[in-house]
């Protein structure tokens, strides 16, 4: 028994190898995509497959393994990082700034609560996706904490990506059609003293409905059009070291904030019941030009939402 299990590792170690490097092609179609976004796991598989084939003795099969992990590793991109950075929180100028950026969930069965949550973490620009009136509207709602707001304002429930702002919102447009566009909102901020602020909120298309394309290609124009600095959030369904997110950044003129956070809990329905939340993920991304500075980064725990929401205390660079 215990030889057929040791075969079974080595053999894993092998398709463990060839995912891995699969992955890397994964511009070329969504299983291949979907491969590439699920890297990090396949570097931890394999380490800890890589670790028990060599105490057992199986060298070719723990070499395989670990062959596996560094060519994962070495793929990780942003995360390998930090997430903090001096940009504008070293000079004079820089202003303060905290963002949030969360995706509600729109069948989010405690809207009451949320509201509540995302008011009671201030953040002074909040950006939104799968928005509701439950949560955006009422006593209690969204609306009620943030004076200045980009907001689908048609009769559906879903709101959709939505920013909400303690400062004036100008130049603001919502990309509804999400077969040519993002569902996205986009401003910019007047943070006073003369310093403006672009803010891109968007949410993509899963690889397999083949309408991200699109979609990273239509944000160049509304980073044209916002300036800099400017700061894009939102949920890629994508990793930070994806081809997409490394798109997205390129046609902003931006950097994908560093470090590794699970945003999505990534409960995974199996016939013995969902999959822990060590199997979720970070698909929900912060891109920021150049000259801000991260001074912390956290993740808020979003009530009824099967995301969490990323937390950003930022300095920005005065003109």
């Amino acid at each position: 028994m215990r030889r057929t299990l040791v075969t079974l590792a080595s053999g894993t170690a092998t398709v463990l190898l060839m995912l891995t490097l699969a992955g890397y092609a994964g511009q070329l179609g969504p299983v291949l995509e979907v491969t590439a976004n699920f890297r990090l796991h396949l570097a931890v598989l394999a380490g800890v497959l890589g670790l028990v084939l060599g105490l057992a003795g199986r060298r070719r099969g723990a070499g395989l393994a670990l062959l596996a992990t560094l060519i994962a590793v070495a793929g990780l991109g942003p995360v390998l990082g930090p997430a903090e950075r001096p940009g504008a929180q070293n000079s004079d100028g820089g202003r303060p700034l905290t963002l949030l950026y969360a995706n509600l969930r729109a069948a989010n069965p405690e809207p009451a609560a949320l509201a509540a949550m995302l008011l009671a973490a201030d953040a002074d620009i909040l950006i939104t996706s799968e928005t509701t009136r439950a949560v955006a509207e009422g006593a209690g709602g969204l609306a009620a904490g943030y004076p200045y707001r980009l907001v689908h304002g048609g009769e559906s429930e879903a709101l959709r990506t939505a920013i909400w702002s303690k400062f004036p919102l100008g130049d603001g447009v919502l990309y509804l059609n999400n077969t040519v566009a993002p569902t996205a909102a986009a401003a910019i901020a007047e943070l006073g003293g003369g310093v403006r602020l672009g803010l891109v909120g968007a949410h993509f298309s899963r690889p397999f409905e083949r309408l991200h394309r699109t979609q990273v290609a239509a944000l160049g124009p509304m980073a044209a059009r916002l300036g800099r600095p400017l700061i894009v959030a939102g949920d890629f369904n994508a990793a930070p070291w994806s081809w997409l997110v490394a798109r997205a950044a390129e046609v902003t003129g931006t950097e994908v904030l560093g470090g590794y956070r699970v945003t999505w809990k990534g409960r995974y329905r199996t016939p013995l019941g969902p999959l822990p939340e060590p199997w979720g993920h970070q698909i929900d991304q912060i891109l920021l030009s150049a000259g801000i500075g991260v001074v912390s980064v956290e993740t808020l725990d979003l009530p009824g939402s099967d995301h969490r929401g990323l937390f950003v205390r930022l300095r920005i660079p005065a003109p």
